[in-house]
């Protein structure tokens, strides 16, 4: 909650409209909070402890097995939950590179993030779910599951999301452009061939998806080499930010940390304030600048 607090002060500038829950559980017990990720400090959030014997109520009234977990949920009033670090480690996951408990700070900030951005980003996915008459399972991983088996698709995502880490650490801006606009152009590509007839409506779902989750990493990612969270360098926490198996984390900071270098140098206060662009919206607009 620490590290919460002070991504919201120093890195994203969350402003919380109103107050959404939490929700954390061990083996044995589940402490409830409905302010912890909107209070401004430490003693303004309250809690509520109790046991529970392997099945936790979540505040929409839903239940669900006490095992590893974490997300965020905008379904009624919006929440975060998530298990401990002795639920993670008894289910076998690792943090590699990083340790576990930094891991999980990493976890927590991105998907915290989401519950910030359901009144915006979210509430346009489900706008899009409803027009196009969606199972209620569409999420940011439905593209990937439906395309990964097309291996031109799979080829054309890995190689943009190279081409926006080397525009990101290009050695000079004219260089950054130029494969920011080369990755760019692929993605046209590949939506122009895939993203026809009754899919044309992922275009504009991926793009939601990008700022999602491409928001949530760099949240993440900026802890992890900011001076007063982890410090480590920026090559160490990029690989350990974009050790994910999903497409739209990885392509989306690949993406937020184009932004970073190429600008504007606000755009997180758009992704994390009213939502009204996009990432790629904002990168488009930059390209076309320059």
């Amino acid at each position: 909650m620490a590290a919460w607090r002070f991504s919201m002060r120093e890195i994203t500038g969350v402003r919380p409209e109103g107050d959404f829950g939490a929700v954390f559980f061990d083996g044995a017990c589940v402490l409830t909070s409905p302010n912890a990720l909107s209070a401004a400090n430490e003693a303004a959030a309250t809690w509520t402890a109790a046991p529970h014997t392997g099945t936790v109520t979540l505040p929409n009234g839903d239940d669900m097995p006490a095992g590893v977990t974490s997300f965020a949920s905008g379904e009624g009033s919006s929440f975060f939950v998530m298990s401990t670090p002795s639920v993670w480690q008894a289910g076998g996951v690792r943090g590699d590179p990083l340790d576990l408990d930094a891991m999980m700070v990493f976890v927590l900030l991105h998907e915290g993030s989401h519950v910030a951005q359901m009144a915006t980003y979210g509430r346009r996915v489900g706008a899009l779910a409803e027009s196009h008459h969606l199972p209620e399972d569409f999420n940011d991983d439905s593209m990937q599951r439906r395309f990964e088996e097309t291996p031109a698709f799979t080829a054309s995502i890995l190689r943009e999301t190279d081409l926006f880490v080397e525009a990101a650490g290009a050695a000079d801006d004219a260089e950054a452009l130029r494969l920011a606009r080369e990755a760019r152009a692929m993605m046209r590509a590949r939506a122009a061939r895939h993203f026809v007839a009754d899919l044309a409506y992922y275009a504009e779902a991926e793009a939601l998806f990008l700022a999602f989750e491409g928001s949530g990493q760099w949240a993440g990612y900026r802890w992890l080499i900011h001076p007063q969270g982890m410090a480590l360098e920026p090559d160490l926490a990029r690989r350990a930010a974009m050790r994910s198996r999903w497409w739209s984390q990885n392509e989306g900071l690949a993406i937020a940390l184009t932004l970073d270098r190429l600008g504007p140098a606000n755009w997180h206060d758009v992704a994390f304030g009213d939502g009204g662009q996009t990432l790629l919206d904002m990168l488009d607009a930059t390209l076309a600048q320059n």
